[in-house]
């Protein structure tokens, strides 16, 4: 680029003068000698130095100007390309513990655990769509929202969505997306989750002999304990329907609510059992016997519980026990047994609260649920269940 600008301006100089010695020859009048031959004047030399002067100062700027268009040209360009937004994405987790278990909470390696375990039927997935409306084309007609995302990244954008609880718009931004296409992803996934681990609900709930193989030492004065049960509450949007805001509202937490009637987990905090979600009015009582949870209980299971489960007669049935902290029945205080048993009851129960904590971490149950993800909430609350596994054990 030097050379050629160089060459130009060599050009630009020999033109010039060229020009400027005409001009100075036909603005003066030319002499003749005695025998009638014109002679040529001769050139003033301080007026042809300052012309070439002036003549090379303006092939400079000319110079000059071309450098800056070229500078600004690059420039342009870079800014261009910078412009091009490079969208988030699993590559920008990928080996990296940190950030991987910070936006969806597994580390890398359990994030291709789950991957795998999820099988090739990953990548035949059709997107969810909403229910037709009336008057709508018939679902074999209406074509379906294609896949703008890979199927890792797709993944990847739902756990995300349950980690962190990220609104819809936020997530469509960090990953170039429509917000309707975040929530086709979001429910495809989740049912796909669901579904694959719903393979595991037999094995989750581990027998007294495979339990025994593992159990704590603050445990070996419940041998046969089978599970470690407590209910949680999750805030839900208050209804329209006056019906279904008093079948929502929980005076425990004086607000519309679902309810996780029953939390199960194995002595070594593994989570073994989630119910379905209930409205918030129901009782823990009626939660276990209509969840669906007796059914897994066999012949001398013990099963440890708060004060509120008053579900011995029925456990009577199965045969199996209830271990539960003692009640005043009127008196001032506990005597010195009854406090010693509260408290060892206390110690190993804690393990439960410690495994809902881990279940609340996913943000998108600290905040309040719209109305609209209720049929899909029982299923999201399972699948998390199940992410909460690959943690490492609560109790060694």
């Amino acid at each position: 680029m030097a050379d050629t600008l160089l060459d130009l301006a060599q050009n630009e100089i020999v033109f010039s003068d060229t020009s400027a010695s005409c001009d100075v020859r036909w603005q003066h009048s030319v002499p003749t000698n005695s025998i009638g031959i014109q002679s040529i004047p001769e050139m003033n030399d301080a007026s042809t130095q300052t012309d070439r002067s002036q003549d090379a100062d303006i092939v400079a700027l000319k110079i000059e100007n071309l450098c800056l268009k070229n500078e600004l040209m690059d420039l342009k360009s870079k800014k261009n390309n910078s412009s091009k937004k490079k969208h988030f994405s699993v590559e920008d987790v990928s080996d990296d513990d940190v950030k991987c278990k910070f936006y969806t909470g597994l580390t890398w390696l359990q994030l291709l655990c789950l991957w795998d375990f999820l099988g090739r039927a990953t990548n035949k997935l059709s997107l969810w769509s909403r229910p037709m409306k009336h008057n709508e084309e018939s679902p074999s007609k209406r074509p379906g929202p294609k896949r703008k995302l890979e199927p890792m990244n797709e993944l990847f954008l739902t756990l995300v969505r349950l980690r962190l609880g990220l609104l819809h718009s936020d997530l469509a931004y960090r990953f170039g997306i429509s917000k309707g296409k975040v929530s086709s992803t979001v429910i495809t996934w989740v049912q796909c989750m669901f579904l694959q681990f719903c393979t595991l609900k037999d094995s989750m709930f581990p027998s007294r002999d495979i339990l025994k193989k593992s159990l704590p030492k603050c445990f070996k004065k419940y041998k046969n304990v089978r599970s470690i049960i407590d209910c949680t509450e999750i805030f839900v949007q208050t209804a329209t329907n006056f019906q279904q805001q008093g079948n929502l509202y929980s005076t425990y937490k004086s607000h519309p609510t679902f309810k996780v009637g029953i939390v199960g987990i194995a002595p070594n905090g593994a989570v073994t059992y989630l119910s379905d979600l209930f409205e918030g009015a129901a009782s823990d009582r009626n939660i276990v016997i209509e969840s669906g949870f007796l059914d897994k209980l066999e012949p001398g299971d013990l099963i440890l519980a708060d004060r509120g489960f008053t579900i011995r007669d029925v456990l009577f049935d199965k045969k199996a026990d209830l271990n539960i902290p003692p009640f005043l029945h009127g008196r001032d205080r506990f005597t010195v047994q009854e406090e010693a048993e509260t408290k060892q009851i206390a110690k190993v129960r804690i393990h439960v609260e410690r495994a809902i904590e881990r279940l609340k971490k996913y943000r998108l149950f600290q905040k309040t649920i719209p109305l609209s993800l209720a049929p899909v909430v029982s299923q999201m609350f399972f699948v998390v269940g199940c992410l909460v596994n690959f943690q490492e054990p609560l109790v060694s």
